[in-house]
């Protein structure tokens, strides 16, 4: 995924969800390719918090009759950390508030990243 690439997905996910405060794009080796809008404080930790947790969720989803991940969210008092995949060597981050329902987001990433990814072929 390229910058234009990047930027053209949070269009389409700031249309879907207004309560994106961020997001990021993080290599599975945890380093933050692009970032925009409210994220992180330290990008550096996040980025390898946000592969490991990837990375936990996929091994623990395996042993559920082999269940890939789909997302992973993680919650505080202000704050929601959504992680989606993206394709087989990243995962995207996506900050919103507490209570925000992060389902539809999880579920529109994939094909959202797929049509990106088709336009940029044709």
């Amino acid at each position: 995924m390229n910058q234009d690439m990047f930027d053209d997905l949070n269009a389409q996910l700031d249309a879907m969800s207004p309560e994106i405060q961020g997001a990021a794009l993080i290599s599975n080796e945890g380093a933050v390719i692009f970032q925009k809008g409210e994220t992180i404080a330290d990008q550096r930790l996040i980025g390898i918090a946000g592969a490991a947790i990837m990375r936990l969720a996929e091994h623990i989803s395996s042993g559920l009759a082999e269940c890939p991940a789909q997302e992973i969210s993680i919650r505080c008092d202000r704050h929601a950390a959504l992680f989606v995949p993206v394709g087989s060597d990243a995962l995207l981050m996506l900050v919103l508030s507490a209570d925000a329902d992060t389902r539809p987001l999880a579920k529109a990433v994939p094909g959202m990243v797929s049509a990106l990814g088709q336009r940029v072929v044709s």
